[in-house]
Parts: structure tokens; C-alpha cells; sequence
């Protein structure tokens, strides 16, 4: 039997990823014609065609699609085959493939390489901003090995760690009649503009969740949303509302100069939980497991976020 190759396996997954011959070629690091010819071979030892090409793209066939799926798995388990050997020696080999969600990863990915830095110094480590459903996608197919997410969500067969309860804090325009330092009740919000992220963000629900009316109602026909934490803070600062930003955010949302000022609530305060996730058959779960006691230990001295045991 001519069977293809692992290499030509993962030349097929990154050209069906990247649906253009030279960005393709750029990823796996081969020249293009190189590809091509390797893609053309592949399609001829299997007896399918793969890839319909035009002039400006490249798409995936019908069978072609079916085919690379099993391609992406081929390579999931020849990646665990791997790392299972190398597990022995209580370190992680080659790349570690992290992804975190957008209101996480500027925050809270420092702390995490440094954590990993410290524990696998060699380890190479590919970091991804991903929202929370396609994370768990990413996770669940292979293309990353753990992610930084907020629960409660849907997460599968996923393994989850708990690691740190994330308060939410009011984040008001400086000036703001609620500006103050005692702890504020959540029935304050009743009158005022909430401004939300925009649908898809996990965060926006939790916020809504929080909140003691319809955050949707709050400014009829005046909703303003955003895509970012950054850009809720500006929107804050120029006096369009207010906002609900999580502890971890603080530091750099909310820094001197920002033009926003945050008061604590009184509890039970409004919180999400930061959570680590990772395939129960990765090879490697026993040290993502030591991973996460580390950043429970990490958040809790560098972030000053509650120390939480998973239970």
C-alpha cells in the first residue's frame, strides 16, 4: 500500500486552514512549489481530489473535507504518542500550545508563561486569543493543549481546574456621583447605562447575569457595546456609562490616568471563576495538573485574586 506521509498530512491541515498555497507553505516552513508537489502526491496516492484550486484561493473538496478531519486526528495521535514516551522525564517536550479568552489574555497570560516559564524552562509555548466556544473547539480537536477560561461553561469531556474567584468591580467616569470607597449594592446599577461587551463574549453574559435588572433595557435605544475590555473602559471614561470590569482586569484597565475610577460591591459580590482546561487523554495531564496549583498560587500573590481549591 503507498500510504501518504505524516509530513503531507499536515501540509494538507495547514493548507486547508489557510486556503492559499504560499501562506500555507509559510506555516509549515517549505517553499511552494515543495507544497504543491506534495499536495498533488498526496491526492494521487489517496485517489481523491483535496483541494479545488482557482486563481486566487483554494477550496476544500467535499470528500476533501471529511478527510482532513482525519488527517487532523492522525496527527492529534501521533502528537500524544509522542508526548506520552517523553512523559516520564516529568517535563513537556517541543510546544505547548496555549489559549486563553479575550478578557483573560492580556491579563492573565503573563502570570501563566512566567508560571510555565519557571516550571519547563525549555518548553516552546504558541499562545492563541480565542472566544470561549472556539476555544473549546480548539482544545477538544488537538490544535491547542490547555486554555484559560471563565465558568461556568460548556466545556465537554474537557478536564477543568478551577484556579481563582474573579470579582467584578464598578468601573465609573471619574467625577461620578458613586464614586467612594465603601463597598456599593448591586441594586445601585438599577438606573444607570450598563455598558456590556458584545454578543459571542462569555463575559457579557456573566456580567448580565450579575446585574439586579434587564442590562438590555437599561438605555433603550442607546445600547452601546464593544468588542473589548479596553474599548467598554473608554467608552466609561467619556462619559457614555458605566461598566463592570473583573479584578484581574484592574491593573491595566483602570490604572492612574484611564479616566475611570471602581468601587468594590457589597456580598455576595458579583465574580467569575478562572479555570484551566485540557483533554482528559492528553499524556500530559498529570503536569497540567501541577500547572494548575501553580497559577492558583501565582494569581493569588501577583494578582491579590482569591486562593480557590477545585472542589
Amino acid at each position: 500500500m503507498n500510504r501518504p506521509t505524516l509530513r503531507q498530512l499536515e501540509y494538507a491541515v495547514a493548507l486547508a486552514d489557510e486556503q492559499h498555497f504560499g501562506r500555507a507553505a509559510e506555516l509549515v516552513r517549505v517553499s511552494q512549489p515543495g507544497l504543491s508537489g506534495q499536495i498533488a502526491e498526496l491526492e494521487r496516492r489517496i485517489g481523491v481530489p483535496l483541494f479545488e484550486r482557482t486563481s486566487r484561493t483554494v477550496y476544500t473538496t467535499a470528500v476533501g473535507a471529511l478527510l482532513i478531519e482525519r488527517f487532523r486526528a492522525v496527527l492529534r495521535d501521533v502528537d500524544d504518542l509522542v508526548a506520552a514516551a517523553a512523559v516520564h522525564d516529568g517535563t513537556i517536550r517541543g510546544t505547548l500550545r496555549i489559549g486563553a479568552i479575550p478578557t483573560m489574555a492580556p491579563y492573565l497570560l503573563p502570570p501563566v508563561v512566567a508560571t510555565i516559564r519557571k516550571r519547563f524552562p525549555n518548553v516552546r509555548l504558541h499562545l492563541e486569543e480565542l472566544r470561549t466556544a472556539n476555544l473549546v473547539e480548539a482544545l477538544e480537536g488537538g490544535s491547542l493543549d490547555i486554555g484559560l477560561l471563565a465558568i461556568p461553561v460548556e466545556t465537554g469531556s474537557l478536564t477543568v481546574e478551577k484556579l481563582a474567584v474573579d470579582p467584578f468591580f464598578l468601573t465609573l467616569p471619574i467625577g461620578h456621583p458613586l464614586e467612594g470607597t465603601k463597598p456599593i449594592a448591586l441594586s445601585a446599577l438599577n438606573d444607570l447605562p450598563v455598558l456590556l461587551l458584545e454578543p459571542g463574549h462569555c463575559l457579557r453574559s456573566q456580567v448580565a447575569g450579575s446585574l439586579p435588572m434587564d442590562p438590555f433595557r437599561a438605555r433603550p435605544g442607546r445600547e452601546v457595546y464593544s468588542a473589548s475590555l479596553a474599548t467598554l473602559v473608554q467608552m466609561v471614561a467619556s462619559g457614555e456609562g458605566v461598566t463592570l470590569l473583573p479584578k484581574s482586569a484592574l491593573a491595566v484597565e483602570a490604572r492612574v490616568g484611564s479616566g475611570v475610577s471602581t468601587r468594590t460591591f457589597r456580598e455576595p459580590a458579583p465574580a467569575r471563576t478562572i479555570a484551566l482546561t485540557w483533554r482528559a487523554s492528553d499524556p500530559y495531564s498529570a503536569l497540567y495538573e501541577a500547572v494548575a496549583e501553580d497559577l492558583r498560587k501565582a494569581f493569588a500573590e501577583w494578582l491579590d485574586i482569591d486562593l480557590l481549591t477545585n472542589n
